[in-house]
């Protein structure tokens, strides 16, 4: 049987949880274009798979949190909230993404959410982490 396009987006989500980037670029079409918060658009699979890979490196103990799912014919619209933690920093991000999904694939993935919020709770919390204990 089929999956929805509900089923697509979310399992899509579910693979940032196991940080499974393969899994994630392989949601796209080929033709799929990727966009995120004050970013450029990414373009094929190569670039999109590259930026998940560079993007997830401080990044661990992923958490999504669906708050709200709207499904239209082919777009899903996800409303969300990501916990997870940025160089050991606990960060929470409310966020929504409009997904335009095609044949079973992602053609337009585009995310917003406030990137200030979610540097600052990062740049806070590291502000309060100890120092290393250098010599005077």
């Amino acid at each position: 049987m089929r999956r929805t396009n509900r089923e697509l987006v979310l399992e899509n989500l579910e693979g940032f949880n196991r940080f499974d980037h393969e899994f994630v670029a392989d949601g796209y079409a080929a033709d799929g274009v990727p966009e995120f918060a004050m970013r450029r658009p990414l373009r094929g699979l190569d670039e999109t798979l590259t930026f998940f890979r560079k993007q997830f490196v401080p990044i661990t103990n992923i958490r999504i949190e669906i708050t709200n799912v709207v499904e239209a014919d082919d777009p899903v619209i996800v409303e969300r909230v990501d916990h997870y933690h940025c160089d050991g920093v606990p960060v929470f991000c409310r966020l929504a993404n409009f997904t335009g999904p095609r044949d079973g694939k992602i053609t337009l993935w585009r995310e917003s959410f406030d990137r200030q919020h979610a540097a600052e709770q990062v740049r806070t919390g590291l502000a309060k982490q100890p120092g290393p204990n250098l010599p005077k």
